[in-house]
């Protein structure tokens, strides 16, 4: 099956889990934003874990030349059939010669489409993710985000049987990604460096997502907060870490970060709420409060429990 891209929306990029554990060797670790949506959106579709899918900003349309199976999740995402518009978190049967196209209804969100089956596309340091800033992986093997014209080779997934009943996550398990009071941060290795104060203007105010976001970080603005370093040697950043530049405003790294930083850190959002954080647009207000670590894990490993639960149920 081939897959032609006919509008690449504003921004769309081919993504799978990333470039895990080779921080170590210089490259970003990369992977989906919202890696909830995108783990559903697979699910959803008869992937198994990793496969490759579409992360979409702006509206995106493609063509299939054979049937399958396709799935649509993210922030209030859409998704229309030859015009005829469809259920997104759920999968979805397409004919042959059908134009899908499917988004986000705000701006400067993500949608995710996964389509079932196996995905040719090239790998670079065993990722299929493309990183613009650092001109790796892609179609071209350049680090080119998704243009009209491209196309992507899928083969068939024995996974999925013509008897097979279609998924469905109910609403109630959605994300509810409008919620962004009480952000969850686990305390960092600088967090004893900022005083008392700047720690409860930290956790007592109101942050706004600014115009200045991408795949590498989110920049907000609000009360200034500062540490009690002038010079600190660069070390790793890990996803959701909240840096603190000079001047005060807190930065959280995201996907596509650099792999070292110098600025002190506050600590690092919750793995459990990085991907409501990631589909923030720009004027949205966000709140935090700090986690123990062990809470934090207590968290993580429930909402993973649940997950393989409900996926269990949906089977």
């Amino acid at each position: 099956m081939r897959i032609e891209v006919l509008s690449k929306g504003l921004f769309s990029l081919i993504i799978d889990n990333g470039r895990v554990g080779r921080q170590r060797d210089g490259f970003c670790e990369s992977g989906p934003m919202d890696s909830n949506a995108y783990d559903w959106a697979n699910f959803l579709a008869f992937n198994l874990d990793g496969t490759p899918c579409f992360e979409a900003i702006g509206e995106m349309r493609l063509r299939v030349d054979e049937d399958c199976i396709i799935a649509v999740t993210g922030r209030e995402p859409s998704l229309d059939v030859d015009g005829n518009v469809k259920a997104t978190y759920q999968s979805q049967h397409v004919p042959a010669g059908a134009t899908i196209t499917f988004g986000s209804a705000l701006l400067g969100s993500k949608a995710y489409l996964a389509i079932g089956g196996n995905w040719h596309v090239p790998k670079a340091v065993g990722s299929a993710c493309t990183v613009v800033r650092e001109q790796l992986g892609g179609l071209d093997g350049k680090g080119c985000a998704l243009k009209d014209g491209d196309c992507i080779d899928i083969s068939a997934n024995s996974r999925i049987k013509s008897t097979a009943r279609m998924r469905t996550l109910s609403r109630q398990h959605i994300d509810n990604y409008g919620f962004l009071e009480s952000i969850r941060v686990i305390p960092g290795y600088q967090f004893s460096s900022f005083s008392a104060v700047a720690l409860r203007t930290f956790e007592t105010s109101s942050y706004t997502v600014s115009s200045a976001i991408d795949r590498m970080g989110f920049r907000l603005t609000g009360e200034s907060v500062t540490a009690d370093i002038e010079n600190m040697r660069s070390e790793a950043i890990h996803l959701g870490a909240i840096q603190v530049p000079g001047d005060g405003q807190p930065i959280v790294m995201m996907r596509d970060r650099q792999t070292l930083g110098g600025y002190p850190k506050l600590g690092c959002v919750s793995p459990c709420d990085i991907s409501r954080l990631a589909q923030a647009v720009p004027g949205e207000k966000v709140n935090f409060v700090f986690q123990h670590e062990e809470d934090a894990r207590a968290d993580w490993l429930l909402m993973t429990s649940r997950r393989r639960r409900l996926q269990g149920e949906i089977l």
